[in-house]
């Protein structure tokens, strides 16, 4: 079977996109989406990557994208089916955060044996590549922390990035992620002023749809229902500064499975492109 990159064909489906999927901030993502695919193409039909783990908050739904494209394609071409998993992301058998949890240890040799345990119970393997996608590559730093991490436990990455600022900011992620292949979406917004080059997806009203947030230079994520208002009670009965500015939490969950909904959509379109593609070429 050849395996010649597809090639993006620029053309006036958007209206027909907007019709299927109702959040802009999803249906944006699909271009940039089928350019990472395009340079990622031949590793995933080699089937390169054993696990795929999403930056936490915003980066949640473009791995859930990406995620599920890979696992579509491996399984549909008998390779090793991917996990998908996010970082920092609570453990089972607790309240603190995995990489709270890590990063507290003084003992580095037990840093990296819990993560190579915990990410090798998720079918990563030393042989095979680790998938990191991310909305943007800005600060860095939580990219940082879990690439040296993974480095160090012996794990090879890649990194995918629905779009990147330029220059890439801090001296310290740049040395961090020396040796990292970093495959860029190329997203562009010019209708902005800045941030140009960063989705929709991470902008603060969106955070309703990952269910999570973070602020920047925060290693973990908070989830949003933990801070919700529980239902039948009235803001105005609440002190504003003890509760946070989004919805209740049913509203919260409705904005989640729409986003999940329009993402599953999106992988069907890039499903539906990518087979397209190659069979022109074949």
């Amino acid at each position: 079977m050849s395996k010649e990159v597809p090639k993006i064909e620029e053309d006036s489906s958007f209206d027909q996109l907007q019709k299927e999927i109702e959040l802009e901030e999803i249906s944006e993502l699909e271009a940039p989406l089928k350019r990472i695919i395009e340079k990622l193409s031949v590793r995933i039909e080699d089937g390169e990557y054993s696990l795929i783990i999403g930056d936490d908050a915003s980066g949640r739904i473009p791995a859930i994208i990406l995620g599920n494209f890979v696992k579509r394609i491996s399984e549909a071409r008998g390779l090793v089916n991917p996990d998908i998993i996010f970082i920092p992301g609570k453990l089972d058998n607790g309240l603190q955060s995995f990489l709270d949890k890590i990063l507290n240890r003084k003992n580095t040799s037990k840093q990296q044996e819990e993560l190579d345990e915990y990410v090798s119970s998720r079918g990563a393997i030393k042989e095979s590549k680790i998938l990191i996608v991310t909305d943007t590559l800005q600060s860095g730093y939580s990219l940082k922390t879990l690439v040296d991490l993974l480095n160090r436990a012996g794990y090879n990455c890649d990194i995918a990035t629905i779009g990147m600022e330029t220059p890439i900011v801090g001296q310290g992620m740049k040395e961090s992620l020396k040796g990292i292949d970093i495959f860029s979406g190329e997203y562009l917004n010019k209708s902005r002023k800045d941030n140009q080059n960063t989705p929709l997806i991470y902008r603060e009203e969106s955070r309703k749809f990952t269910g999570v947030y973070k602020k920047p230079g925060d290693k973990v994520s908070k989830t949003l229902k933990s801070l919700a208002l529980p239902e039948g009670v009235n803001p105005e009965d609440v002190n504003p500064e003890s509760i946070n500015i989004y919805s209740s939490r049913r509203e919260i969950q409705d904005s989640i499975n729409q986003s999940r909904k329009d993402a599953n959509i999106v992988v069907e379109h890039l499903i539906d492109w990518y087979e397209s593609q190659k069979q022109e070429k074949e």
